[in-house]
């Protein structure tokens, strides 16, 4: 059966609900070391710089949040004592923090090694597959893979293949934020605008002014007004008199334009098989969620 670029998607994530179950260890070693989310996510992403990193070069990987709100985190990753400031405006993961992120992924890729729901040899086919698939992804022309990339270039020094395999997948779903924003930015969208219309855009209900706020809680007040005024001059949003938001006809036909392009851009991951191979990979991913609908 041949699948669409979302279903694709669709299927690699709940592949990724089995090959990451940990029984939630992880997300309870993030709580013990009282991080937030949007910490734990900036103190990871710390291995992706070589040396120290400025709030803004995290846009990279979360354009999505405003440089203020990475400040903002950083300071509090400084203040309990895993990051500390080289220079005003530059920061680096402490040897706390490094110890931290180096810990629970031991004991993250030890609780998943003992996954048993395929053979090892088709555990190994498709660990070898998705590796192939990533390989390609970021050597490709088309789409820049800076997420893709970034996630290949910190794959463990592991043979385990269950561990193998769930990095590789991991790294083929976070092609589809590569892909995603590949296709806003040539469209001319900016991060803050293209978070406002997703919030818009993912319901068929107008928003309230508070609602519409709290979707993009990841923005700040300068960014959201920025982006919303840049909607409305566009035509692309209407504000009622009960201060409610939602896209306009334009507006939501103009986001869809993005939403197909980010469709087409993720099948890029999958141009370096043949139809065989890639119903091989169907199947591995079937086996390992069960069959689609289920």
């Amino acid at each position: 059966m041949a699948l669409c670029s979302a279903e694709l998607y669709s299927l690699i994530l709940a592949a990724l609900t089995y090959l990451q179950d940990d029984g939630q260890q992880f997300e309870r070693g993030i709580a013990k070391a009282a991080l937030t989310p949007d910490e734990f996510w900036l103190l990871n992403r710390f291995r992706y710089f070589p040396g120290s990193a400025a709030p803004s070069d995290f846009l990279t990987f979360g354009p999505y949040t405003s440089t203020s709100i990475y400040e903002r985190n950083l300071e509090s990753l400084v203040t309990k004592k895993y990051a500390e400031t080289i220079e005003p405006g530059r920061y680096r993961s402490n040897d706390n923090g490094r110890k931290l992120i180096e810990t629970l992924y031991r004991d993250y890729f030890n609780a998943i090694a003992k996954h048993d729901a395929l053979p090892e040899a088709e555990v190994h086919r498709l660990g070898e597959l998705a590796d192939r698939a990533v390989n390609a992804a970021v050597r490709q022309p088309d789409v820049p893979a800076p997420l893709t990339n970034a996630a290949r270039s910190t794959f463990p020094d592991s043979d385990q293949p269950w561990v193998y395999a769930e990095r590789r997948v991991v790294a083929m779903a976070l092609f589809r934020g590569d892909a995603h924003i590949a296709a806003w930015r040539d469209d001319g969208w900016s991060g803050p605008r293209i978070a406002v219309s997703t919030a818009l855009f993912n319901t068929t209900e107008r928003l309230s002014a508070a609602q519409l706020r709290e979707a993009t809680v990841r923005l700040d007040d300068k960014d959201f007004k920025s982006a919303v005024a840049a909607l409305h001059s566009g035509g692309e949003i209407s504000h009622n008199l009960d201060d409610q938001y939602a896209l306009t006809k334009s507006g939501r036909a103009a986001r869809q334009v993005v939403e197909d392009q980010t469709n087409r851009n993720f099948m890029v991951l999958f141009n370096i098989f043949d139809q065989t191979e890639l119903q091989e990979l169907i199947h591995l991913l079937e086996r390992v969620r069960g069959p689609l609908g289920a």
